[in-house]
């Protein structure tokens, strides 16, 4: 867990597609990632943390379902008085809710982030069968399976510490469904299919993502990525929401299906939008935030959001390499369907997107979990989206396609401004 020693104010500007100054920043007692020799990069990853303020400008049961438009922006007002401008995108917001809504979807989570600040430009959130063991607010959920959406944590740390590159061809026979040891060694020559990192990356494939992390990365390495990307630890945000787990079991193994996405690593959507914000953003994690403005029942102004950076898990170069990798998955991959139309026709004209997708099936009770995390447009994402259907065995829509329509939306949207 990142503990931070005040160490007073860092003047200057920082360029991350916007300029802020005067950003406060802190020191961290978690030493910075060190690639080994072999690796085929040299990365600086500098870690910083941001100084929990003295009151977070939202209270801790804050419900995101209080907020209503009110002269063309999304607000909520306090039971103390104050009114609390947010920085949600109301046509947005409402084309997502009326998504899930029409496909009743059992639990669903949207959140929209601009990839350059953290500003969150759309929070929708939806759970038709709620009980008492499942939070009502599913995009701060932290216990729905990361599934293969981990596999960016592990190819981050195969980049930077396995001596592998983003082209490194390994081959593989089965593991679609599980891995077994079998998985892990060389497969048969005659029923061996041979693909790179980033192919494994795009199309998802689990027995070239355990097979490399069985030959590359130790136990302790993998751990600390997961400090890295913020695992096991409370994301900064506007008030306290859960901490996204895992662990990295000893279990050659069981090991090797973590890195791979199998179980033992869990995801909110909130967190789920912030690895891909970073990775949009050369590697800066930027703190989420939901609060435009504060004001006080006098009508004065007292809080304001700004962005403010949280760390750096990942080098620029990892990050670039990343972003250019994760195209494959809209333009060949495991979201290529979702990105097209009815006659193959790409879904966002003109729009390249960069995403991930994610599936694991859990059981009593029986729950479809369907991710899809993006960033767009390329070279140069101004926004970060992740989605998450938790579905049941009849369905209506997955990820993938849900957030392809959000983004769709979005661009409608901003587009038409200028």
């Amino acid at each position: 867990m990142l503990r931070p020693r005040l160490a007073g104010l860092l003047l200057g500007a920082l360029s991350l597609g916007v300029l802020v100054a005067l950003l406060p920043l802190a020191s961290s007692k978690a030493s910075p990632a060190s690639p080994s020799k072999s690796s085929p990069q040299d990365p600086k990853i500098t870690a910083f943390a941001v100084p929990s303020p003295p009151s977070r400008p939202l209270p801790n049961n804050f419900d995101t379902s209080s907020m209503k438009l009110e002269a063309g922006a999304m607000r909520a007002h306090l039971e103390d008085g104050r009114v609390v401008t947010l920085t949600v995108m109301p046509k947005l917001q409402r084309f997502a809710d009326e998504l899930f809504a029409r496909n009743q979807v059992p639990a669903a989570a949207a959140v929209v982030l601009n990839s350059r600040t953290g500003k969150v430009l759309a929070l929708s959130q939806q759970r038709l069968k709620a009980n008492a063991a499942e939070d009502d607010q599913v995009a701060f959920d932290a216990s729905p399976p990361a599934a293969s959406i981990f596999k960016i944590v592990t190819a981050a740390a195969l980049l930077e510490r396995g001596g592998v590159s983003i082209d490194t061809k390994t081959c593989y026979s089965g593991g679609s469904n599980q891995l077994i040891m079998t998985h892990l060694a060389d497969p048969p020559r005659n029923l061996a299919a041979c693909a790179s990192l980033g192919s494994a990356l795009g199309h998802s494939i689990n027995a070239i993502m355990a097979r490399l992390s069985d030959q590359h990365l130790s136990q302790s390495v993998l751990s600390q990525y997961l400090g890295y990307f913020h695992f096991n630890e409370p994301l900064p945000f506007d008030f306290d929401i859960p901490a996204s787990t895992a662990e990295i079991p000893e279990d050659r193994l069981e090991r090797a299906r973590t890195a791979a996405g199998f179980w033992h690593t869990h995801l909110s959507p909130l967190h789920a939008a912030s690895i891909v914000q970073l990775i949009a953003q050369d590697g800066a994690l930027l703190r989420p935030y939901i609060v435009e403005s504060v004001t006080e029942t006098d009508g004065r102004v007292s809080y304001r959001g700004e962005p403010k950076l949280v760390s750096r898990p990942i080098s620029k170069t990892t990050a670039g390499v990343l972003l250019r990798a994760m195209t494959d998955t809209v333009r060949t991959g495991t979201a290529r369907k979702a990105f097209r139309d009815l006659k193959g026709m790409p879904y966002l004209s003109g729009i390249e997107v960069s995403g991930k997708t994610g599936t694991l099936t859990g059981v009593k009770p029986y729950r479809a979990y369907t991710w899809f995390v993006a960033a767009a447009p390329l070279p140069k994402p101004e926004v970060a989206i992740a989605v998450l259907v938790v579905n049941e065995p009849t369905w209506r829509i997955k990820a993938a396609p849900a957030a392809a329509q959000i983004l769709k939306k979005y661009f409608e949207l901003t587009r038409s401004k200028n």
